[in-house]
């Protein structure tokens, strides 16, 4: 979890200010609507209201994202993957109610205030419709931002010949690299993410076939969603969960799974 927030905070960062501007667009027109209609309110009701729905959803795009890179949807089994989405989404709007409602509970007693609802079987199904576009929108501004992403950075092809060069393009210029200056590699939903220097280049692949192409001699999988260079690895700790954490010569930080420790024992 961690680690997909840190690949993707600035469009976390983006999708919070928007959905946050959202909340206060939604807010202030609900004050102005019961102005209207001549109905008293108190202004901090409605802001309550869509702010604990609004960063309760925002709580689980993080996790959306999470499953959406381990099981993307552009596979051989797409449909099959499409499908699953639906009782995923059901559980998402589920959380999403059951923990706006808990925040709601929580700051309305807090000034003294009780907050109630009518029929929860009902306010869970409305939710449900509009949890459903929100998560759907998800999905596609988490593949949209991959888009541009592979766009920003370039893409990476595999040169099927004996010297399995990488060809990379950046700005519509095409040039070869040698894949022992991946410094490491990242899964990306549909993608995998090729470290180069300060240079990212995606490529359309799953990490166990960027894996076979690399080999196990100069690489080694730390993680389902990341593989390193070993001679590119500064250090090993142990963690408080139990796995390793791994810094590599440019600073960056991974996590090392248990599952994947037998692999760092050659580097």
């Amino acid at each position: 979890m961690i680690q997909t927030i840190k690949r993707h905070w600035k469009m976390l960062l983006v999708v919070f200010s928007y959905m946050t501007f959202e909340a206060i667009v939604r807010s202030t027109s609900l004050i102005m609507e019961y102005e209207n209609r001549g109905d008293h309110i108190a202004a901090w009701k409605p802001f309550v209201w869509e702010f604990t729905s609004t960063y309760m959803i925002f709580a689980l795009v993080p996790f959306i994202i999470m499953y959406d890179e381990r099981y993307p949807i552009a596979r051989k089994e797409w449909f099959k993957r499409i499908l699953i989405h639906i009782p995923l989404s059901m559980l998402f709007s589920i959380v999403h109610v059951m923990g706006m409602i808990a925040m709601r509970k929580l700051i309305f007693s807090s000034v003294g205030d009780v907050y109630s609802m009518d029929d929860l079987d009902y306010m869970i199904l409305y939710e449900y419709r509009k949890d459903l576009t929100a998560y759907i929108s998800i999905l596609i501004v988490t593949y949209a931002y991959r888009e541009i992403l592979r766009l920003r950075h370039g893409e990476a092809q595999i040169e099927k010949s004996e010297e399995e060069r990488i060809m990379v393009s950046k700005s519509g210029q095409f040039k070869f690299i040698d894949p022992l200056s991946v410094n490491w590699v990242e899964s990306a939903g549909n993608y995998v993410e090729l470290h180069v220097g300060e240079d990212t280049y995606m490529l359309r692949a799953t990490m166990k076939d960027i894996e076979n192409r690399l080999g196990d001699k100069e690489f080694a999988r730390i993680h389902r969603s990341a593989i390193v260079r070993k001679d590119f690895i500064d250090s090993i700790k142990p963690a408080s969960s139990g796995d390793k954490q791994l810094t590599l010569k440019d600073g960056t930080s991974l996590r090392v799974s248990r599952r994947y420790n037998e692999n760092l024992k050659a580097a």
